[in-house]
Protein backbone atom coordinates (compact mmCIF):
# COMPACT_ATOMS: atom_id res chain seq x y z
CA UNK A 1 0.00 0.00 0.00
CA UNK A 2 1.48 3.34 -1.07
CA UNK A 3 -0.16 6.76 -1.03
CA UNK A 4 1.23 10.07 -2.29
CA UNK A 5 0.07 13.67 -2.41
CA UNK A 6 1.77 16.77 -3.81
CA UNK A 7 0.94 20.39 -3.06
CA UNK A 8 2.50 23.67 -4.16
CA UNK A 9 2.51 26.66 -1.87
CA UNK A 10 3.56 30.30 -2.04
CA UNK A 11 6.14 30.04 0.74
CA UNK A 12 9.92 29.77 0.66
CA UNK A 13 11.37 26.26 1.09
CA UNK A 14 13.22 27.41 4.23
CA UNK A 15 9.97 28.58 5.82
CA UNK A 16 8.14 25.37 4.88
CA UNK A 17 11.02 23.27 6.21
CA UNK A 18 10.88 25.10 9.55
CA UNK A 19 7.15 24.33 9.87
CA UNK A 20 7.50 20.73 8.72
CA UNK A 21 10.35 19.88 11.09
CA UNK A 22 8.62 21.47 14.09
CA UNK A 23 6.69 18.22 14.45
CA UNK A 24 5.36 18.99 17.94
CA UNK A 25 3.33 21.83 16.39
CA UNK A 26 1.68 19.78 13.62
CA UNK A 27 -1.58 19.64 15.57
CA UNK A 28 -1.85 23.43 15.01
CA UNK A 29 -2.25 23.07 11.25
CA UNK A 30 -3.73 19.61 10.59
CA UNK A 31 -6.69 17.81 12.16
CA UNK A 32 -5.00 14.49 11.34
CA UNK A 33 -2.78 14.90 14.41
CA UNK A 34 -4.00 14.91 17.98
CA UNK A 35 -0.58 14.80 19.61
CA UNK A 36 3.09 14.56 18.76
CA UNK A 37 5.57 14.41 21.59
CA UNK A 38 9.27 14.39 20.71
CA UNK A 39 11.19 11.79 22.68
CA UNK A 40 14.31 13.99 22.84
CA UNK A 41 12.94 17.56 22.61
CA UNK A 42 16.24 19.23 23.53
CA UNK A 43 18.00 17.72 20.51
CA UNK A 44 17.70 19.15 16.98
CA UNK A 45 15.25 17.27 14.77
CA UNK A 46 17.21 14.93 12.49
CA UNK A 47 18.30 11.39 11.76
CA UNK A 48 17.30 9.12 14.66
CA UNK A 49 14.82 11.59 16.17
CA UNK A 50 11.78 9.86 17.63
CA UNK A 51 8.29 11.07 18.37
CA UNK A 52 5.16 9.59 19.90
CA UNK A 53 2.28 10.28 17.49
CA UNK A 54 -1.45 10.00 18.18
CA UNK A 55 -3.85 10.35 15.26
CA UNK A 56 -7.63 10.20 15.47
CA UNK A 57 -8.98 6.65 15.11
CA UNK A 58 -5.47 5.17 15.20
CA UNK A 59 -3.21 3.76 17.90
CA UNK A 60 -0.33 5.73 19.32
CA UNK A 61 2.93 4.96 17.57
CA UNK A 62 6.56 5.95 17.96
CA UNK A 63 8.01 7.19 14.68
CA UNK A 64 11.78 7.36 14.09
CA UNK A 65 13.51 9.46 11.43
CA UNK A 66 15.26 6.99 9.12
CA UNK A 67 16.55 9.38 6.43
CA UNK A 68 17.27 13.08 6.70
CA UNK A 69 18.57 15.69 4.27
CA UNK A 70 18.46 19.07 6.02
CA UNK A 71 16.27 21.59 4.25
CA UNK A 72 15.07 19.04 1.70
CA UNK A 73 13.55 15.82 3.02
CA UNK A 74 13.04 13.38 5.82
CA UNK A 75 11.52 9.94 6.12
CA UNK A 76 10.34 8.34 9.29
CA UNK A 77 8.96 4.95 10.10
CA UNK A 78 7.11 2.95 12.67
CA UNK A 79 6.28 -0.70 12.98
CA UNK A 80 3.91 -3.14 14.56
CA UNK A 81 3.77 -6.92 14.37
CA UNK A 82 3.30 -7.79 10.69
CA UNK A 83 3.56 -4.29 9.23
CA UNK A 84 5.99 -1.43 8.78
CA UNK A 85 4.86 2.08 7.87
CA UNK A 86 7.19 4.66 6.34
CA UNK A 87 6.26 8.26 5.60
CA UNK A 88 8.24 10.62 3.39
CA UNK A 89 8.31 14.43 3.41
CA UNK A 90 10.11 16.13 0.52
CA UNK A 91 10.45 19.80 -0.46
CA UNK A 92 11.29 21.03 -3.95
CA UNK A 93 11.75 24.70 -4.80
CA UNK A 94 9.46 25.90 -7.61
CA UNK A 95 8.97 29.35 -9.11
CA UNK A 96 7.06 31.35 -6.51
CA UNK A 97 7.37 28.85 -3.66
CA UNK A 98 7.69 25.21 -2.74
CA UNK A 99 6.29 21.86 -3.85
CA UNK A 100 5.80 19.44 -0.96
CA UNK A 101 5.53 15.72 -1.60
CA UNK A 102 4.08 13.56 1.16
CA UNK A 103 3.98 9.80 0.79
CA UNK A 104 3.20 6.86 2.99
CA UNK A 105 3.86 3.17 2.41
CA UNK A 106 2.81 0.16 4.45
CA UNK A 107 4.70 -3.09 3.90
CA UNK A 108 4.73 -6.52 5.47
CA UNK A 109 2.41 -9.51 5.63
CA UNK A 110 -0.41 -7.49 7.22
CA UNK A 111 -0.18 -4.61 4.71
CA UNK A 112 -3.20 -5.84 2.66
CA UNK A 113 -5.31 -5.87 5.83
CA UNK A 114 -4.04 -2.36 6.63
CA UNK A 115 -5.12 -1.24 3.16
CA UNK A 116 -8.58 -2.64 3.72
CA UNK A 117 -8.98 -1.13 7.19
CA UNK A 118 -7.08 2.15 6.93
CA UNK A 119 -6.46 3.00 3.25
CA UNK A 120 -9.25 5.54 3.00
CA UNK A 121 -8.34 7.12 6.34
CA UNK A 122 -4.67 7.37 5.35
CA UNK A 123 -5.56 9.10 2.07
CA UNK A 124 -7.82 11.49 4.02
CA UNK A 125 -5.05 12.28 6.52
CA UNK A 126 -2.45 12.88 3.80
CA UNK A 127 -4.85 15.28 2.11
CA UNK A 128 -5.52 17.10 5.38
CA UNK A 129 -1.80 17.37 6.07
CA UNK A 130 -1.03 18.77 2.61
CA UNK A 131 -3.91 21.28 2.73
CA UNK A 132 -3.18 22.32 6.31
CA UNK A 133 0.53 22.77 5.65
CA UNK A 134 -0.24 24.91 2.59
CA UNK A 135 -2.72 27.08 4.50
CA UNK A 136 -0.38 27.49 7.48
CA UNK A 137 2.71 28.26 5.44
CA UNK A 138 0.96 30.72 3.16
CA UNK A 139 -0.55 32.64 6.07
CA UNK A 140 2.18 32.46 8.72
CA UNK A 141 5.47 31.63 6.98
CA UNK A 142 7.69 33.93 4.97
CA UNK A 143 6.99 33.92 1.24
CA UNK A 144 9.50 33.12 -1.54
Amino acid sequence: MRHRVEVEMAAAPEAVWAVLTDVQSWHRWTPSIELIRRQEPQEPFGLGSRALVKQPRMRRAVWEVSAFEAGRSFDWRTGSPGARTEAGHELRPVPGGTRVILDLAVTGPLAPLGTLLYGRLIRQYLGQEAAGLKRWCETTATGP
